[in-house]
């Protein structure tokens, strides 16, 4: 009797720990990124190549499919779709605005299977 005692409060534990793991994992893939990109104010292509002729613009991150950026205050984010532009990397160097893109790697499918 005492040793069942004994294990019903850590089993009760053990629970609770598992319980706030899968509610802290939860919040953190489905949660937080849905709050963090309603933050972001999503504009037309035409806005973004205003903004960098205006000298408007602080910090670009080109990414595959969008690019993110902020004003020249860096108060505001802002993002819209990637069009193919050659001239965009000049215009943003002519802007002063400080700029990044993705570098593309290739995962191992056995890595991708394992992570998801």
């Amino acid at each position: 009797m005492i040793q069942e005692d004994n294990k019903d409060p850590k089993k009760r534990l053990a629970r609770y720990y598992i319980v706030a793991l899968i509610l802290i994992l939860v919040g953190n893939f489905l949660i937080l990124p849905a709050i963090k990109d309603a933050q972001i104010e999503q504009v037309g292509y035409n806005k973004f190549i205003e903004m960098t002729l205006d000298k408007k613009v602080g910090d670009v991150k080109i990414e595959d499919n969008r690019i993110l950026f902020t004003n020249k205050d860096k108060t505001k984010t802002y993002k819209t779709a990637k069009v193919e532009d050659s001239g965009l990397t000049e215009r943003l160097y002519k802007s002063g605005a400080t700029f990044t893109g993705e570098i593309q790697t290739q995962n191992s499918p056995i890595l991708d299977f394992i992570l998801y």
